[in-house]
């Protein structure tokens, strides 16, 4: 009698299918458990969670109901209650009773074997843990953090889609997938209040919960933007070496999905049903190039991701994709010239990212000769200023369009200060961290690009210092304490670059004006700080050199 619990009453569909002889053991019968294929017994349903469970959540999660109560299968939230006549949540969330379904590792032990035998990756049966399910269980959290989330921090990285999301088709078959999303986007809107209980909760939370759902074989597209979140914060609030580790599992995910650009065999994910789907899988890709750009400007490391092939697209037009106004969309390829067409901020976002690889790249060069070299330079160098004055007139030209295009402004100025540093100073300096000198004496092309390197340098850190009294104004006059968001940290570096500049300028030659802009920048980083933490790690910096280096 027992051992006719553990067997199915049917063939499951996959042995059926191929007219192969099935065990129907439970959960899993023999072959697909040796070839890691998705068992299911299409009489065996799965177990679902009590009515008091259901009653529960929907009384608790409101605004979540709302919007999943047409698309989510019956088990993908769940919490018991605690006790009849409560409304609270008990502190153990309810596990599924099977055992969890194994990623097929062929995809990476033998990718052939993979394609042929037709296998399936599965969708492992996780809970939502009830620490998340607490901060969830809050009253209006979905409503407050998605409107929160759009008004500031998708206005510099638009990776959601809005329409999407209102119409809830993203969140269809999401799971616990779409509450670690929720939590990514709710920490991004929290402020870096010293010593937060709240902020390190929540941002434990999401990455235990992370690590949990890559233990289980989880792999979604939701899953990866929720990771690109958790990236974005803890680039935002330096933490590190998190944010290095999740940068590059983010460029991995992209690549086993199939959503980075050119021919892949790992293409897990379905082909997008809409454009507006399509384009927020290339949003997303470009929102790890960025990320993986930004986050080696101080280090000079490699980068994880390749760069785009010339036949890849930028993104469309911001305002028309959050409307899914698809009248509206013109695509543009990476190649189009900067100058020819209208392009939106997050595109131009990506613009200046690609700068950054073509800087970083000049400086890694070891092998072309030096008047080549020179030459190369000079000529990045001008490129990179007439892209800063297409910026800079575009966003005089467009004041609600300010905000969106300090990132793409600033990280142009960064790749301009990485490409320039080691140019600018008098002595010859090895191509190694730390401002080693080789103790040669530099030839007449150095000493010209020596110059006009110094120039170049001191005129983007004037224009940076514009821009940082143009931020302290929008702070102090426009906009409130929550909406501080809407200043992407992306601006950061390049303040910093800037700060280190007039610190150099005014110990060299006691430049007044220098260190009087350099106070300027120092008190727009510190409000800035309230907001990210990245700004109080640059500010802590910058002491360093104002003490001559001793820590």
């Amino acid at each position: 009698m027992e051992r006719s619990q553990d067997i199915a009453a049917q063939a499951c569909v996959a042995c059926k299918r191929q007219k192969r002889r099935c065990d129907k053991r439970l959960p899993q019968c023999s072959l697909c458990l040796r070839t890691s294929r998705t068992c299911d017994y299409a009489d065996t349903p799965k177990p679902p969670p009590t009515a008091a469970d259901l009653e529960t959540l929907q009384a608790r999660l409101a605004e979540l109901e709302e919007r999943l109560s047409s698309v989510s299968e019956p088990d993908s939230l769940s919490a018991t209650t605690g006790g009849p006549g409560t409304s609270s949540l008990a502190t153990e969330s309810i596990t599924p009773d099977r055992e969890p379904t194994r990623f097929p590792s062929a995809m990476f032990l033998d990718i052939d074997c993979y394609k042929w035998s037709n296998m399936q990756f599965p969708r492992p049966a996780v809970s939502i843990p009830m620490d998340i399910l607490s901060i969830l269980n809050q009253p209006n959290f979905i409503l407050e953090t998605t409107s929160h989330y759009f008004d500031t921090v998708h206005t510099w990285m638009p990776i959601i889609s809005k329409k999407r999301l209102d119409l809830g088709i993203s969140l269809k078959d999401g799971g616990p997938h779409i509450a670690l999303l929720f939590l990514a986007m709710k920490l991004n809107t929290l402020p870096a209040l010293p010593g937060s209980e709240i902020c390190d909760a929540v941002y434990s939370s999401a990455k235990r919960f992370l690590s949990t759902l890559e233990a289980s074989g989880a792999v979604s597209f939701i899953y990866l933007q929720a990771m690109t979140l958790i990236a974005v914060y803890e680039y935002s609030h330096s933490i590190y070496p998190a944010a290095w580790m999740t940068v590059g599992a983010c460029a991995r995910l992209a690549e086993l999905l199939g959503i980075s650009p050119g021919k892949d065999t790992m293409k897990l994910l379905k082909p997008a049903t809409t454009w507006t789907e399509l384009e927020e899988r290339r949003r997303v890709w470009w929102a790890i190039y960025i990320l993986d750009r930004s986050i080696s400007l101080g280090s000079r490391r490699r980068f994880c991701l390749p760069e785009p092939a010339d036949t890849d697209g930028l993104p469309v037009d911001d305002d028309a994709w959050d409307l899914g106004d698809v009248a509206s969309i013109i695509q543009y390829p990476v190649t189009t010239p900067f100058f020819c067409a209208p392009i939106s901020p997050f595109a131009r976002l990506c613009q200046s990212a690609m700068f950054i690889s073509r800087a970083a790249i000049h400086r890694s060069d070891s092998q072309t000769g030096l008047a080549d070299q020179i030459t190369a330079a000079l000529r990045l160098t001008e490129d990179l200023g007439t892209f800063s004055s297409l910026l800079a007139g575009e966003m005089d030209s467009s004041p609600n369009g300010y905000l969106r295009l300090l990132a793409p402004q600033c990280l142009t100025w960064s790749a301009l200060f990485l490409l320039l540093d080691n140019y600018c100073c008098p002595e010859k300096l090895d191509n190694e961290p730390g401002y080693a000198t080789s103790g040669d004496v530099k030839e007449p092309d150095e000493l010209a690009a020596q110059i006009q390197a110094t120039l170049v340098v001191r005129n983007i850190s004037d224009q940076a210092h514009k821009m940082a009294t143009n931020v302290m104004d929008l702070i102090s006059h426009q906009l409130r304490s929550d909406q501080m968001g809407k200043v992407s940290p992306f601006v950061l570096d390049a303040l910093y670059c800037s700060m280190v500049t007039f610190q150099w300028i005014y110990r060299e030659g006691g430049d007044e004006k220098a260190r009087g802009r350099l106070a300027d920048i120092e008190a727009c980083m510190g409000r800035l700080s309230e907001r990210w933490k990245l700004a109080s790690e640059y500010l802590a910096l910058n002491e360093i050199y104002r003490h001559g280096g001793n820590t």
